[in-house]
């Protein structure tokens, strides 16, 4: 069959295609050695100046290879980012732009290999709602973006925001002119699209609305408060020749509970910083905690450790209490964590995020008793705090689920811009 267009969802955690064909939609399997074949994580290893890897062959690698390289995750957040642009990995510059392009270029080259040439096809990739509230940072996410894209070669290009392609994946189920609200929960961005389904199965977008805040976010938050304290965000120490006691710098901090900047702190002066404070330490009694620190790096467990909170997250969502584990010598971490405390730990941004569908209603001049569906998608929709909480603001709605990781591209496939 030939393929009419393709729609990917390139995300912060998955990627995922898919094929329309004589009016089909089909999800093509991107990664085959993986479980789940049709989610391609976005993942890229880097072990040496000659070879990448990507997706669960960047996993299974970077441990075969004793986590030694560079191994980079969630490079979507590195969009909007104008602090970043870009790392040194075995004397080769990456911009960011490159990096991204790097695994696009891999991305396409599985694509032709299901489906041949795709020359002259029409793409449609997923863009966030929003990448950043801040405009500037906005406008350089789309502008990386698109020239990461080029990079890698795709032709025939049209970005479309992630939650009105999700409206497209299930818009023949709803009936006519009724008001669908579509929370697409992933794990960079919360993003909903208002919209009525039009009798011709197409559909009229009332609004669109976003934050950049998500999965990774409620990851962050638990981080921040029960792990930073064991990777010694509170050690105290002193410079040679000065009589000022210090503790870890502000911006060092931040950059703890996001694994997915874990790998810059392997540049060279940041790293030249954190030997120098084995001779620096005021309390040799916080020393274990240094070296936590120093493994936490020298080993890259920054995603061992971020699947640990994963697991945690996933488990209290189910029950009552659950216990967080992380061991790698000579880290040794484990305590209880009772769900009603995590909720309390991640309300900040549950609240954002709660906000944002609200403000998308407003957007469309629209009070909350007018949603008739609540349509759920993206694996934070899994989270049940944020569930029960949108939920509670649209009294008159019906939830529906749609497959999590996929109903983006195959909206994207279904579009017709």
């Amino acid at each position: 069959m030939s393929v009419e267009s393709i729609g990917i969802d390139f995300g912060t955690t998955n990627t995922c295609v898919a094929v329309r064909e004589e009016g089909k939609t089909r999800i093509l399997q991107i990664d085959p050695p993986s479980s789940e074949p049709t989610l391609m994580r976005t993942l890229i290893y880097i072990p040496n100046r000659n070879e990448n890897f990507f997706g669960k062959n960047a996993i299974d690698q970077y441990f075969d290879r004793g986590m030694e390289g560079r191994f980079f995750q969630s490079i979507k957040k590195l969009l909007p980012n104008k602090d970043f642009s870009g790392t040194s990995v075995f004397g080769i510059r990456l911009t960011t732009e490159t990096l991204i392009a790097k695994f696009l270029t891999e991305l396409k080259k599985r694509i032709e290999h299901e489906v041949g040439s795709i020359d002259g096809i029409p793409i449609r990739m997923g863009r966030p709602a929003r990448y950043s509230l801040e405009s500037d940072r906005e406008t350089l996410a789309i502008d990386r973006f698109l020239r990461a894209i080029e990079l890698a070669g795709f032709k025939n290009v049209i970005l479309i925001d992630e939650p009105t392609a999700a409206a497209h994946s299930l818009v023949e189920t709803h009936q006519e002119n009724e008001i669908v609200l579509v929370c697409d929960l992933g794990g960079g961005t919360s993003d909903f699209t208002l919209f009525r389904p039009k009798k011709s199965g197409s559909i009229e977008a009332l609004s669109v609305y976003g934050v950049p805040i998500a999965g990774d976010s409620l990851d962050t938050d638990f981080f921040r408060e029960k792990l930073n304290i064991h990777f010694g965000s509170e050690i105290r120490y002193q410079r040679p020749f000065s009589s000022n006691v210090l503790t870890l710098p502000t911006a060092f901090v931040r950059i703890l509970p996001k694994w997915h900047h874990h790998a810059f702190l392997k540049e060279r002066s940041t790293w030249e910083f954190i030997l120098s404070l084995r001779r620096e330490l005021v309390d040799q009694k916080q020393a274990h905690l240094l070296e936590n620190l120093i493994t936490l790096v020298e080993e890259n467990l920054g995603y061992s450790l971020h699947q640990q909170v994963e697991a945690l997250k996933i488990a209290l969502s189910k029950v009552a209490k659950s216990d967080f584990s992380f061991k790698s010598f000579p880290i040794e971490i484990k305590f209880e964590v009772l769900a009603s405390l995590f909720d309390q730990l991640i309300e900040p941004s549950v609240t954002e995020i709660e906000e944002a569908a609200i403000h998308t209603i407003r957007l469309a001049g629209l009070e909350p008793n007018a949603v008739k569906i609540l349509q759920f998608t993206g694996g934070t929709a899994k989270v049940s705090l944020i569930r029960k909480r949108i939920q509670s603001k649209f009294p008159n709605a019906k939830v529906v689920d749609v497959e999590a990781f996929t109903a983006v591209a195959e909206g994207l496939a279904k579009a017709n811009p």
